[in-house]
């Protein structure tokens, strides 16, 4: 298998390692190996749903970053598919909390794009169906 170098910070690296002995991974590779290939498959999994679908989006960040004006640019940039948001604040965290509606793929692109903005923490996401059920994913 190809090596690669992946940069993250300490914090992170440190619960990866505590994860790693809580769960009995064989390494890094092992755990960075099965989280990529859930990403890969997210939105090819059969329990999204059909477009066009509602899905409301959780971000997580830092206080002292620049996240939540990044987040505000993408928000404006998905004009067309965010009808709402609301900024909160969880403990020291910030919690930004974005209504999605429009077609599955567009959604997945607007979450992907919101994973990669520096100083979030998390991202989750629920879809809700047109039949008013919710998704869990």
């Amino acid at each position: 298998m190809p090596v690669v170098s992946v940069s993250m910070p300490a914090s992170l690296l440190d619960r990866l390692d505590e994860f790693i002995d809580e769960h009995d991974y064989s390494g890094r590779s092992e755990a960075v190996r099965e989280g990529t290939r859930k990403v890969l498959t997210e939105f090819d999994d059969q329990s999204v749903p059909t477009s066009p679908a509602v899905c409301i989006v959780a971000v997580m960040f830092d206080h002292d970053t620049d996240a939540e004006s990044s987040l505000s640019t993408l928000r404006h940039e998905h004009d067309e598919l965010v009808t709402s948001n609301v900024h909160s604040h969880a403990g020291e965290a910030c919690l930004e909390l974005f209504v999605a509606e429009g077609e599955v793929d567009a959604i997945g692109t607007f979450v992907s794009r919101v994973r990669t903005v520096d100083g979030v923490g998390s991202v989750e996401y629920t879809f809700v169906d047109d039949n008013d059920e919710i998704i869990p994913r």
